[in-house]
């Protein structure tokens, strides 16, 4: 017999901490080094550098792996997504010093096949932007083993960073619900310090399991990392499980 699941009232996250003021001290290399480089397996890296601006080009991430948002000066200019056999895009820099910035996620390792053997993560040759080979990088790790912590004052010089947002419910009653994250764009979410995994809008999973087992009577903490739509604030539940919506 199925468990009983319950819908819950919408749980507010309203606690905002920026990605980018949580970072460890970082790893520095003349080129960009991968995440097996640093020892870690998945979760995120941070690679950073200053470049000449004052003028357009091509800027190439030569052997990405898996999915990266782009940051000119603290604003996000672009996603760069393997799947899609993304690896460049054309940026204005503005004059001056240029401050870029480049997040990189782990997907996922391939288990199978010719390519078993090549599948390191994160940038795995190198970045030119116009033709030249940008050098230099800062490498920060953030395989976010355990929940993220926050703090409420947001003082990151990346306004398009991504976002830490917490919240706290109170439950009288235990049950399952489904976390209904179709309105939030990619992330990941804990709860009580259960990570309860990754979330993508392009689906198919929109939803993802509570178990009874991780709430508690009283109050229970959610801790929502987002990477792209940072404005949102409700995190709303169903169910049931909804896993067969595609979208765009």
């Amino acid at each position: 017999m199925a468990k009983p699941t319950v819908v819950l009232p919408e749980i507010k996250v309203a606690k905002v901490s920026s990605l980018f003021d949580l970072l460890p001290s970082p790893t520095s290399s003349a080129r960009p080094l991968t995440f097996e480089d640093l020892n870690q397996a998945y979760g995120f890296v941070l690679y950073r550098t200053q470049i000449e601006g004052g003028k357009s080009g091509m800027l190439k991430v030569s052997g990405l792996k898996d999915y990266a948002l782009i940051y000119i000066n603290g604003k996000r200019v672009a996603i760069l997504d393997r799947r899609l056999k993304q690896d460049s895009v054309m940026v204005n820099l503005p004059k001056g010093e240029v401050w870029l910035e480049i997040l990189v996620e782990n997907l996922g390792r391939i288990n199978f096949g010719p390519y078993l053997l090549q599948n390191k993560k994160g940038i795995t040759d190198k970045v030119s932007f116009d033709g030249a080979e940008v050098k230099n990088w800062k490498m920060f790790g953030l395989p976010l083993d355990h929940t993220p912590k926050t703090q409420v004052k947001v003082a990151s010089n990346v306004s398009d960073a991504p976002v830490i947002k917490t919240g706290v419910f109170n439950l009288n009653k235990l049950a399952d619900t489904y976390l209904d994250m179709s309105d939030w764009g990619k992330g990941i979410v804990w709860i009580n310090g259960n990570n309860l995994g990754r979330y993508w809008a392009i689906g198919p999973q929109q939803t993802l399991y509570v178990p009874a087992e991780w709430l508690k009577k009283g109050s229970n903490r959610i801790v929502v990392l987002e990477l792209i739509k940072t404005e949102q604030s409700i995190v709303k539940t169903t169910k049931y499980p909804v896993l067969d919506r595609i979208q765009n």
